[in-house]
Order: C-alpha cells, then structure tokens, then sequence
C-alpha cells in the first residue's frame, strides 16, 4: 500500500527549498554568541550554497527506501535486547583491538592522472555475538586506495570519506595528488561499509536498522585500527587522521582509541547518526514523525553510545585536533561540530557555507593544509556581516 502521505511530503520538500535557504541563511548571519558560533555571511554565496544543501536533502528523501514502520520498530525492540550489555561496556569496551590485517590482494591502479594501489584485506573485528548476526560484513573483507611511495620515514595521512562516497573518485574529491605530492604524505583511502565496491543490496550505512549502523560503524573502527597496524610496520614519521561528515566521528574515535595517530581532523562531521536521520525524516508526514521518534529512543541512543565520538578524547595534543565546521550546515548541523570542538579543544575552522559547499571552498582548503602541513597559524574565517534577524523556519 502506497503511503500517500509521505510521498507527499517527500515530494513537498522540493517546494520549500528556497524559502528554507533564505531562512536558514539569515539565522545563520546572526550567530550564535552563547554557543561561540560567529556570524555567517549573507548574501547570494550563501543563500545558494544552503539551497544546494536544502536540494540535496530532497532528492534524498525521495530516492531513498523507507521500510515500513513495523520493520523499524523491530529493529528498535533489538536494540532494548542489549541496549544495557552496550552501555555498561562503553565504547572502549566494544570498540576492541583488531587483529593486522591479512592481505589478500594488491593492484596497480590509475584514476585520471593519479596512480594508486587498491588492496584488498582482512581483518578479525571482535563483534560481540549476540549482534554478529546483523552485521553484513563477518567475512572480515575490506577495501582500501593507497599512494605510497614505500619508504620509511614518511607521514602517513588516513582520509575517511562521508556518505554515498568511497568511489574512485575520492581521490579527486580528497586532492589525493596534492596531499601526496606536494604536503608530502604517503595518503590512505579506506572505503566503509556499504559504500564503493563493498556495496551490499538493500543494506544502506547509514540506515533505519540502528544496531546495524552501530555495529557497521564499530567495524569501520576496527578496520582503520588494522590498517595502522599495517602502517606501523613501514616505519612512519607519524599518523594523521582525517574524516569527512559521516567519516568525522569515525576518525574521532580511531584517533581516541589508538595512541598510534598523532593528529586529527574533522571536517563538517555528522556527529549523531541516528539524530540526524531522525531530523530530515520528520518532515516526511507522521509516517516520519515516527520514524523520528523511534531513532530518538532511548534504546537507541544507548546502543549509539559506544560510538559516541564525545566519551572518548583524541591520544592527539590539544593542539594537532581540528575541526571545521560549516556556518549554514543543513546536512548535518554546525552544532554538532561545535561540541566536537567544545570537547577536542585545539583549532575550530568556521567556513561561512553550506555541508555540500564545504566541497569547493578554497577557504577550508586553505586551512587544512596549514593544518596539516603544521602551521601553527590556521588561517581565520574572513570578517563577516550580520544579517537581519529573522525567526527559524
């Protein structure tokens, strides 16, 4: 049976993209002063930026599967079963250390101009068995892009990417060239669960299944682990971590579960999974609304709670933690980086734009690569003008 009303609404997002934007724009040139979220721009940039953002969430809500209300709250019945057994072994509790990785193959590749290695491995992830049933990935295979020059001594740079990514043409999106060329690090690609080659039919990371992404992500934590392991052994200079959107809580916890990453950097992160999802799907008709609801149970935000990038903090020096976090985030929301910076410390880069935005800005790759070249200036937010005040939408 077709749910008319949800499609609606769905379909209705398209209709408030721009009203949405114009709004969204104007309350993010106020600020938040209390929180010390500085002013955004306002202006033409800005409301286009947040459009696309505004877009991008439509299409979304449109091509995406949404199972039936029963499926979801069977998957929340799961999560009661070992909510208590999650919250009591706490995130390093059931984020254990993998095994190294067994390297099952390794081949020569090019994307446009950039040469690259695509290796193949596995790994042992102790999943705890009264949930290894939900996780698609017990095979232990994972993926990763390397460029490597296969020298000691080097510095070695993990990019974690954002969702619907994982695809060849990361090492675009990311500046692999740049990054390996011309800051000198020796740059690692992993590619996460239900993305890239390791797509799986009809599972989706993140999903409507909350164990299911909360194990996902635990193995993604567990398979960068075991890649530094490999590192390791090739004798690095350091280890840096970098993640972006859904990637920005999954470098947060490598970085504060393995002492081995001397740096680490959050760009425009998705700091709540379950919260975020649970924030689009509420304007879908009251088919989201409890959809929504049901992300929002406590049975839920206890099982998240192992993956809770805030219940631990980064081996890495106050001062080599950065996050940067985009003023009209309508994907994910500057909030959440700002208490990924309210609890890291270190340096906070404030991009006056949008979470898809975030891709073209020049300004953040200007400060990223002061970061990551270790610069001790990072380059500041331009001076920009309030808008007008005008109420949420």
């Amino acid at each position: 049976m077709t749910d008319w009303e949800s499609a609606f609404a769905r379909v209705g997002l398209f209709a408030g993209v721009l009203p949405r934007a114009v709004g969204s724009a104007r309350n993010a040139g106020q600020g938040d002063a209390p929180a010390g979220i500085p002013p955004a721009g306002c202006g033409p940039r800005a409301v286009g930026e947040t459009a696309i953002d505004e877009f991008f969430i439509a299409v979304n809500s449109v091509i995406r599967d949404i199972p039936a209300l029963s499926d979801v709250e069977d998957a929340v019945q799961r999560c009661e079963a070992v909510a208590d057994d999650f919250a009591a072994a706490g995130t390093v509790g059931m984020n254990t250390e993998p095994t190294a990785p067994r390297i099952l193959s390794r081949r020569r590749r090019v994307f446009g101009t950039t040469g690259f290695h695509h290796i193949d491995y596995r790994v042992d992830a102790a999943v705890p068995s009264s949930v290894a049933g939900v996780d698609p990935y017990r095979d232990g295979v994972a993926s990763v892009r390397v460029l490597t020059r296969g020298r000691s001594g080097r510095r070695w740079l993990i990019w974690v990417h954002g969702a619907a990514q994982g695809r060849a043409d990361d090492l675009y999106a990311f500046r692999a060239a740049h990054l390996h060329k011309n800051l000198g690090y020796d740059v690692v690609f992993p590619v996460l669960p239900a993305h890239g080659s390791r797509r799986v039919e009809q599972v989706a990371y993140p999903g409507f299944d909350p164990l299911r992404n909360v194990v996902m992500t635990m193995r993604a934590v567990a398979e960068i682990r075991s890649l530094i392991t490999w590192i390791d052994t090739h004798d690095p200079a350091d280890i840096t971590i970098a993640g972006t959107s859904l990637g920005g809580p999954i470098a947060s916890l490598v970085a504060s579960l393995d002492p081995r990453v001397s740096s680490v950097l959050a760009v425009v992160p998705m700091l709540d999974m379950h919260a975020t999802l649970a924030h689009h799907m509420a304007r879908g008709g009251s088919k989201g609304k409890a959809l929504a609801r049901l992300m929002n149970s406590d049975a839920v935000r206890a099982v998240s709670s192992v993956i809770d990038p805030l219940s631990v903090e980064p081996f890495a020096a106050p001062g080599r933690r950065m996050v940067v976090a985009a003023l009209n985030d309508r994907v994910t929301s500057v909030t959440a980086a700002q208490r990924l910076y309210d609890h890291w410390g270190g340096h906070v880069h404030w991009y006056p734009g949008s979470h898809v935005g975030h891709a073209i800005s020049g300004d953040i790759r200007r400060a990223t690569d002061a970061f990551l070249a270790d610069q001790a200036d990072v380059p500041p937010v331009p001076e920009v003008r309030a808008c007008e005040p005008r109420r949420a939408w």
